[in-house]
């Protein structure tokens, strides 16, 4: 059963974060190869992530996890009228409009409703699995280390096999008969919750018999709202630098993404890279290190 909870948000997150530099590809000569394309694409996607989080949350607050189940099921069903993923031919950009907003309108109509969809993946399996009554369902975030497996996997493998190999065309029919079996896979999670349901999630029980909900109030909750702003703010900075001074590619979008995502992976791992506390130790003086301007090694001509 972990297994199958684990390849299904393995897969889930490998298409949720192949589109994103495919459909940017898409948009991008229509926009003239502008260098902020990448960026105001990132700028939808997390905020389009943020939102499947939410959904994901007020599902698990205000639903049963049955309900839940039935109701996402139901959203990826509605999701398959946007396939397979295309720019609409309505859609072309005006000469004397705002091309910020014609790409967030296109993103939001030709790929929001997928992607969404599956950006609640993560925590809405999580909690689905802390229901199962398996031995794991007590720490049911471990899957959330497959799942960022799964996008690293996918920024490795888009500029170095789907991109050279396949046309635009045969990637999204690919990435349509990939959301396919991936909602066959979410709808067997589904039924092995219905069949090993348990009222109150294993994490929840953990959680209330170590104290923790007690301690986890709205100022704690507020910081680490300010403090996920900070990598997140960060990472657009360092792409917005290197697809303006570089080179506005795929190969080169997808880096600071592969490590940003990379430290989701250690961080939830079961047994973590790093250890927490070397963690802590270097997460400050390596970014400054990494910022300060350093002056350029230059030879001197003889």
């Amino acid at each position: 059963m972990l297994a199958l909870y684990a390849v299904t948000l393995g897969l889930g997150a490998l298409l949720l974060f192949v589109v994103q530099p495919m459909f940017t590809k898409m948009v991008l000569p229509l926009l003239g190869g502008s260098p902020a394309v990448w960026n105001i694409a990132m700028v939808f996607f997390q905020a389009a992530l943020l939102a499947g989080y939410l959904y994901a949350h007020l599902g698990r607050r205000w639903l049963r996890p049955k309900w839940q189940a039935i109701l996402h099921m139901l959203l990826l069903a509605v999701a398959f009228s946007a396939l397979p993923i295309a720019i609409a031919s309505d859609l072309a950009p005006s000469a004397d409009g705002q091309p910020a907003d014609w790409l967030l309108g296109s993103l939001s109509l030709s790929v929001g409703l997928p992607f969404f969809v599956l950006s609640a993946m993560a925590p809405m399996l999580q909690s689905w699995f802390a229901h199962t009554g398996h031995r794991d369902a007590a720490n049911p975030y471990i899957l959330y280390a497959v799942s960022n497996c799964g996008s690293v996997l996918a920024m490795v493998a888009y500029p170095a096999l789907l991109e050279p190999s396949l046309t635009l065309g045969r990637q999204s029919l690919a990435w349509a008969l990939g959301f396919v079996i991936l909602a066959l896979l979410i709808a067997a999670c589904a039924w092995i919750m219905f069949l090993r349901f348990q009222a109150q999630g294993a994490d929840h029980r953990a959680a209330a018999e170590n104290g923790l909900s007690d301690q986890v109030d709205w100022p704690l909750r507020l910081r680490w709202l300010v403090l996920a702003f900070v990598p997140s703010s960060l990472l657009l900075g360092v792409t917005q630098h290197i697809t303006t001074d570089v080179a506005s590619a795929p190969l080169l979008w997808v880096v600071p993404l592969i490590l940003y995502l990379a430290t989701f992976v250690i961080v939830f791992a079961r047994r973590p890279v790093i250890p927490h506390a070397w963690a802590l130790f270097i997460q400050v003086p390596i970014p400054r290190a990494a910022a300060f301007p350093w002056p350029a090694i230059t030879e001197k001509a003889p």
